[in-house]
C-alpha cells in the first residue's frame, strides 16, 4: 500500500514534459497542411466558425490585426462543416486571410472546447498559450498581450 502511495506521489509531482502536438488542416487549395511544417517559428492557430456569433464579430478586427503584423504567422482555421459557408462569410466580411478548414474531432484533441479559441504554438510545436473566447483584436492592450504570448 505504501509503495502504491509513493508511485502516486511520484506521478503527481513529476515534472510534465512538453511534447510537440500534431494537427493538420486543409488549405485554400484543398491540400493538407501539417503544423509540423511550420516548426521553427511560433504560430497562432485561431479556430472559428461562421455560425459562431462571437467569431463573426471578432473576425474583421482579427483580419486587420493579421495585416498589421505580417511578421506573425497566423493560421485561421474554420470548423464549418461546409467550405462554402466559410467562404461566404469571408466574402461578406471582406476577410483577406487564407481560408483553412479543420475538423472538429482533430481540433478537440488539441483541447479546443469552444469557439473562438486561439492557440499559441511555440517554435518547438508545443502549445504555449490557450485562450477560449473572443478577443478584442483592435485593442492595443490585447495586441500587446498576444504578442507577448509569442515570446
Amino acid at each position: 500500500m505504501r509503495r502504491n502511495i509513493l508511485w502516486v506521489m511520484v506521478l503527481l509531482f513529476a515534472p510534465l514534459t512538453a511534447h510537440s502536438i500534431e494537427y493538420q488542416w486543409s488549405n485554400a487549395e484543398g491540400k493538407q497542411v501539417h503544423l509540423s511544417s511550420l516548426k521553427g517559428q511560433p504560430v497562432i492557430l485561431h479556430f472559428w466558425a461562421s455560425w459562431c456569433p462571437p467569431c463573426r464579430s471578432e473576425m474583421p478586427a482579427m483580419n486587420n490585426w493579421v495585416k498589421q503584423h505580417p511578421d506573425v504567422k497566423v493560421v485561421l482555421v474554420s470548423l464549418d462543416a461546409d467550405r462554402a459557408d466559410a467562404a461566404a462569410f469571408y466574402a461578406q466580411k471582406n476577410i483577406q486571410q487564407p481560408l483553412n478548414m479543420g475538423n472538429q474531432r482533430d481540433t478537440m484533441a488539441l483541447g479546443v472546447r469552444g469557439l473562438p479559441t486561439t492557440l499559441v504554438i511555440d517554435a518547438d510545436g508545443n502549445i504555449k498559450q490557450r485562450h477560449m473566447g473572443d478577443l478584442n483584436w483592435a485593442d492595443e492592450q490585447v495586441s500587446l498581450k498576444v504578442l507577448g504570448w509569442l515570446r
